[in-house]
């Protein structure tokens, strides 16, 4: 199935498109768009392929992805079969930021799931966010959820099955750039600012456990590591280079004033790391 659709601004809209038999006939992509200046692309070629909503109680495919507001540009491919994006979005471009949004999800394999929140709405801001995932292997899944002005992410898997990103930022001018190939089995977790996963909350954008100008570097080579990275203050960077198999780390970042780097670089496998720097 292939889809392309290009929607003006202040136009909402209900989409629900079905291939044919020949190619498949359980595709569905639901849009509900209502914003500015938005072009939104979507190809699906498997079967069993679904755009749709974040889910509340049970599952709903035809609840809508919503996407409101800004200058977005939505590009989604899945190619393979049975593949699930729960959306979300509603953003709002607000304290001096410019332009807005692009979101890009490619996926190739099949049975993979990911959901790409920035908010859907509770209405903290979350404004100017550019959010890029891409994963190959089967089984493949990512998390995404971002509060705040001006932060970027871009995640990419690939090679064999069932890695999984999971990624929140609370906090403003944050940049990831998460890279996972190699084998499968891999487990990435970001979080810059804890809290950013709690949408629920009406005021994260003023707690003290935002984070701000943190940048975050990883490269994954191998298969069965798991990685966990948490920032929390202001200038935090971490860069970090793990090959092998089986490898464990840890690292936590926060300064409340200062700054906090990082660098981690290993080649190896079966080990583990557990950093913490602190700078008050």
């Amino acid at each position: 199935m292939k889809i392309s659709l290009k929607v003006l601004a202040a136009v909402s809209m209900l989409v629900a498109n079905y291939v044919t038999p020949a190619l498949a006939f359980d595709n569905s992509i639901y849009i509900e768009q209502s914003g500015n200046n938005s072009t939104i692309t979507m190809t699906q070629d498997g079967a069993g392929n679904v755009v749709r909503g974040i889910q509340g109680t049970g599952t709903d495919n035809t609840t809508p992805a919503l996407i409101t507001g800004d200058a977005n540009t939505v590009t989604i491919n899945q190619i393979g079969t049975s593949n699930v994006l729960n959306l979300g979005v509603q953003t709002s471009v607000q304290d001096g930021s410019t332009g807005g949004n692009n979101f890009n999800y490619t996926v190739n394999g099949n049975n993979s799931v990911a959901t790409i929140n920035s908010n859907n709405d509770n209405k903290n801001s979350s404004a100017s966010n550019n959010i890029t995932v891409n994963q190959t292997g089967d089984f493949s899944g990512a998390s995404i959820n971002v509060l705040g002005s001006l932060n970027t992410i871009n995640a990419t898997t690939t090679g064999g099955s069932r890695n999984n990103v999971t990624s929140t930022i609370n906090g403003n001018n944050n940049t990831q750039s998460i890279s996972v190939s190699g084998g499968g089995d891999n487990n990435v977790t970001v979080n810059q600012g804890i809290g950013g996963s709690a949408i629920s909350s009406s005021n994260l954008e003023n707690v003290a456990t935002t984070n701000t100008n943190g940048t975050v570097t990883l490269s994954v080579t191998g298969s069965s590591n798991t990685v966990g990275i948490s920032q929390t203050g202001n200038m935090n960077s971490t860069t970090a280079t793990i090959i092998g198999s089986s490898n464990n780390a840890t690292i936590t970042q926060a300064a409340v004033t200062g700054n906090t780097t990082v660098n981690l670089v290993s080649s190896g496998s079966g080990n583990t790391f557990t950093i913490t720097s602190v700078a008050h």
